[in-house]
């Protein structure tokens, strides 16, 4: 049993059993115990920040066409979405409301399988005091159809973002130049993928647990690229 990924010695695997005390997910073969150690990590950190934390796994996906303007999708994609849970802050505090701190942590890879368009997975991190829940999530085309085209940038005023669910699909528009309509499908949400953690609640052992074993999927060796200069696992620091 190979201990290191030929693709890329300095990754270690973990190929059964329980990681660290958790169970984790071994469908999909060997995990990277690197990535493990920054998925924990992350999430430690978010949790330890505030009394309550909001976690959302999302997928974020690029048109099948592959129109998509250049850049660094995923760091475009952060820095969007921070920069609207800012605004929102900022619009909570001139109306008068509560409005603490709210810091995005985030653990995403970048995966590819054969010949399909790269992809995302990622868990998000947020205060719950501020976000308890998705809310509405967007409608529109959701393909990037031929009709769009990268080099003619999409008009922000097109959309309006209240909700978080909206906010995470604006982010990932802006990132590829597209408008909030034409990315609402790029962006998937899966099924039960909304964690509360109250640090104080009898349960949260438990759902901390559940998370880790859910967040260890994005660990797995399988569909990560190697020898191509990008980063398959990025994370917030600090």
């Amino acid at each position: 049993m190979k201990r290191r990924h030929p693709a890329n010695t300095h990754l270690t695997l973990h190929h059964s059993g329980p990681w660290n005390g958790y169970d984790v997910q071994l469908q999909r073969g060997p995990l990277f115990i690197p990535y493990l150690e920054r998925i924990h990590e992350t999430m430690n950190r978010a949790i330890a920040r505030q009394a309550r934390t909001m976690a959302v796994r999302v997928d974020l996906m690029l048109p099948a066409n592959g129109y998509a303007r250049s850049g660094d999708w995923f760091g475009l994609f952060v820095q969007s979405l921070r920069a609207q849970v800012d605004a929102d802050l900022t619009r909570r505090k001139r109306e008068g409301r509560r409005a603490p701190a709210c810091r995005i942590d985030y653990i995403g890879v970048e995966e590819q399988v054969g010949d399909r368009q790269v992809h995302y997975h990622l868990c998000l991190f947020l205060n719950g005091e501020i976000y308890r829940g998705l809310g509405e999530l967007p409608t529109g085309r959701g393909s990037g159809g031929v009709s769009f085209d990268p080099d003619v940038p999409g008009d922000p005023r097109a959309d309006q973002a209240d909700s978080l669910a909206e906010k995470i699909v604006m982010a990932w528009a802006r990132a590829l130049g597209m408008t909030m309509r034409e990315a609402a499908g790029l962006v998937h949400f899966p099924t039960g993928g909304v964690y509360p953690l109250r640090r104080s609640s009898p349960g949260f052992e438990a759902t901390e647990a559940g998370l880790f074993n859910r967040l260890s999927y994005l660990a797995k060796a399988q569909s990560k690229r190697f020898g191509r200069g990008g980063r398959n696992i990025r994370y917030s620091r600090g």
